[in-house]
């Protein structure tokens, strides 16, 4: 980015309070609707029962990752040419929002009782979802970097993590209803739980309908697909900050080689009761409400590249506390402190937007940040395959090396971390610092 962006753009300005709060609003239920649908307890937890596959369990999180960041290259030369992109997010929402609904009627109506059925039909409706996410996130990113001034994208951001974390510890207590031994039996638990999930993405799309897109210059046609993936090449090679970037993100990733196999770990190995999936959807909630507020100070004072770095040590704590539990078995009340497992992966989950992706917007040149939220974001789903072998791995070798090798690749991340720039223009600390929202 060139130069210090003091104040808001007029069109910015206009509708900044409006726009912030209907960001909020659509960050805080579409989170929500993942705290019912979650691609580290909730989903994990219904594969497992339904088919007891570590292999595809883990490729939950290889599809969820693939779907939704793989086809975004593709998407970002499709709609970056648009002066005004809302529409498209509107359109594919009312298309994907619905799939968990959709996957929730068929359990009611009894898809269960064909386990090969119901995993097809699954992994599809999961597919479809967040293959349709890939466009969202692309336009999600666009409209936000149009409508808020970078120095304000932190608390905006923080914001809605703090208040979908703080609404999620109540709904967390639902969680623990329905998986825990007092709740509605094998499938109906999680008809339920993806039920509301389904609900409130359909609420956040209701939210983001009420954002204003300012209008920005915009070429009059799609580039070429020849010439466009010059351009991503030559983007590539001269952006040395992007790909300082994406390499720690890369490494970062690994965090999905162990991601779908704590909860099954806490569950089958350390004889946790099935409540506890509750207890740590909360706690990972919990996580996510403390880094949000951290996060997005940090962001705005200090920078994206320092909230990367906090978040990259703390992912170091899920495997280490994992591997502690497994050769030291505590029980009793001791047994409870393996949550904290969950409560670093809400925390370092929340660098992709505080951190990552914001980073990444920053580096954006005028005109380019289709390209750029696609490139980055295509080529971070390579960690795809981690998950899949993580699952893999397990079935061929042992926890011990599961939770190990995590650990050590995650140290490789953080260390990477510090090689990260900032970008100038992105923080808050400068003479004058903030005018107030009008």
């Amino acid at each position: 980015m060139s130069g210090n962006l003091k104040h808001p753009d007029p069109p910015q300005q206009a509708y900044l309070r409006r726009n912030g709060l209907a960001f909020i609003g659509e960050g805080t239920l579409f989170g929500l609707g993942l705290l019912f649908a979650s691609t580290t307890t909730i989903l994990p937890g219904f594969v497992s029962q339904l088919t007891g596959s570590a292999v595809l369990v883990g490729v939950i999180i290889s599809l969820t990752e693939g779907a939704w960041r793989l086809p975004q290259l593709f998407f970002a030369n499709w709609i970056g040419h648009k002066p005004r992109k809302k529409p498209y997010l509107t359109r594919v929402g009312l298309v994907v929002r619905p799939a968990y609904l959709v996957f929730a009627l068929a359990l009611w109506l009894g898809v269960w009782r064909n386990p090969a059925l119901a995993l097809t039909v699954f992994f599809f409706l999961h597919t479809m979802m967040y293959t349709g996410l890939g466009v969202d996130t692309l336009v999600w990113w666009n409209v936000l970097a149009k409508a808020i001034p970078p120095q304000r994208r932190g608390r905006i951001l923080g914001a809605s993590i703090v208040l979908r974390g703080l609404i999620a510890v109540a709904a967390g207590a639902l969680v623990s209803f329905l998986f825990g031994e007092s709740g509605p039996a094998f499938p109906v638990n999680y008809t339920i739980s993806l039920a509301i999930a389904g609900g409130f993405f359909m609420f956040s799309l209701g939210s983001w309908m009420l954002i204003v897109e300012p209008e920005e210059p915009s070429v009059a046609a799609r580039t070429p697909w020849l010439e466009y993936f010059r351009e991503v090449l030559s983007i590539l090679r001269a952006d040395g900050r992007l790909r300082r970037l994406l390499i720690v993100r890369l490494l970062a990733g690994f965090n999905g080689f162990a991601l779908g196999f704590y909860v099954l770990f806490g569950i089958n190995e350390l004889g946790l009761p099935g409540e506890m999936i509750g207890v740590f959807a909360v706690v990972q909630t919990v996580g996510g409400i403390l880094s949000g507020i951290l996060f997005g100070w940090v962001s705005e004072r200090c920078g994206n590249h320092r909230v990367i770095q906090i978040a990259t040590a703390a992912s170091l704590t899920s495997p280490l506390v994992a591997l502690l539990f497994l050769f030291t078995s505590p029980s009793g009340l001791w047994s409870s402190l393996y949550a904290v497992v969950f409560v670093s992966i809400g925390v370092s989950m929340n660098a992709h937007s505080i951190g990552f992706a914001n980073l990444n917007v920053n580096l954006a040149p005028p005109g380019k940040r289709s390209v750029y939220i696609g490139l980055f974001n295509t080529i971070s789903g390579l960690v795809v395959v981690w998950p899949a072998i993580g699952g893999w791995a397990l079935q061929q070798t042992s926890y011990t090396f599961l939770f190990a090798t995590s650990l050590g690749m995650l140290a490789v991340a953080h260390l990477s971390s510090w090689w990260l720039p900032p970008v100038r223009g992105e923080t808050t600390r400068k003479p004058g610092g903030l005018h107030p929202l009008p």
